[in-house]
């Protein structure tokens, strides 16, 4: 198991605690790569026995990722965040030893390890943290992604190949991840998986990324809603990166684009029509929050439609950063 930390003292036990259970008696090493933390990362990590490797300076997750990748000495290597609790069980190995051997990365589902918070809550409900369709892959057009963000299809509960799976649970091939250079290591940027899911894809073929949903992991996600939008937001900041060296379709959430659309069009006919309509357009191009039962009161399921319209929004700001963070530094002389 590869663990690539960055200040994580408060969560790294929990951590760490949770493999111990798995490993009675040992089956795998536990890396922590500590990226030039500022706190006990490092003594936290040796006292529970982890192969430790600690950088001078904070040089990116995707740096550290990598450092660890060429420590690792199995064929196979897992990865989680600091602030991930697995489960007592996990059936990785029986997922590895039915993959085909074009299959190089397999993933599984993030869940909340609590929900006592009104941000839990809703991240339980909104599951950002899920893998990306292959109809959702680099080639798909404009219209293809339209049409998925409105009409998304209902979810599936089975193994599948898909575009690329989310890094705090996942697992790749040592040899492959070698083969394609590694994860990216741009400093401050998020969405690794994105990067070498491409890779990989692009040497193996379009299945080579697999989602099994029953490889589930516990995430420990903040408290504040302001996690949530800041996540949205740095992400958005690596699509916008991404977009401005490679080109293609921009990867923007369309729906706060609709919104404000739908709005400007009921202004035509008054500002009380327009601010009503801009109201209520999210009831109606986020479906699913009306059509899913779900624990919470009706009130809190209506706050939950309009925090999804922030956090896409947020995504947009930090796409549109992102882009013009690229474009300057290729304009320079």
């Amino acid at each position: 198991m590869l663990i690539a930390t960055l200040n994580g003292a408060r969560t790294l036990p929990n951590a760490l605690g949770a493999l111990d259970l798995q490993r009675d008696p040992p089956a795998f090493e536990v890396i922590v790569v500590d990226d030039g933390s500022e706190d006990s990362s490092t003594a936290i990590a040796r006292s529970f026995g982890a192969q430790t490797i600690t950088l001078e300076r904070n040089q990116g997750h995707g740096h550290a990722l990598n450092v660890g990748i060429r420590t690792a000495r199995g064929d196979v290597i897992a990865m989680m965040d600091d602030d991930c609790v697995p489960p007592p069980s996990c059936d990785l190995a029986t997922a590895w030893s039915s993959a085909e051997p074009s299959v190089t990365i397999i993933g599984g589902s993030v869940v909340p390890l609590e929900t006592d918070t009104l941000n839990r809550r809703y991240v339980a409900f909104r599951e950002p943290l899920v893998p990306q369709e292959a109809g959702l892959d680099e080639h798909v057009s404009l219209a293809g992604r339209m049409r998925f963000a409105f009409f998304p299809p209902p979810p599936r509960d089975e193994r599948r190949p898909v575009y690329f799976v989310v890094g705090a649970n996942m697992s790749i091939r040592r040899s492959a991840a070698l083969e394609v250079g590694g994860f990216d290591e741009t400093p401050s940027i998020a969405g690794e998986e994105e990067g070498i899911a491409r890779k990989l894809r692009a040497v193996y073929g379009s299945e080579t990324v697999q989602f099994v949903p029953s490889l589930v992991m516990r995430h420990d996600f903040a408290k504040s809603l302001r996690d949530t939008f800041r996540r949205s937001r740095t992400y958005g900041r690596a699509y916008g990166r991404r977009w401005a060296d490679s080109g293609g379709i921009p990867t923007i959430r369309p729906v706060p684009i609709a919104a404000l659309a739908i709005g400007a069009v009921g202004l035509l006919f008054s500002p009380v029509v327009g601010a009503a309509v801009l109201v209520a357009s999210p009831f109606v191009l986020y479906r699913r929050w009306l059509r899913t039962r779900w624990k919470a009161s009706a009130i809190e399921r209506c706050t939950f439609t309009y925090l999804q319209l922030l956090e896409d929004l947020n995504g947009n700001v930090g796409f549109l950063e992102g882009w013009m963070e690229r474009h300057r530094t290729h304009a320079k002389p």
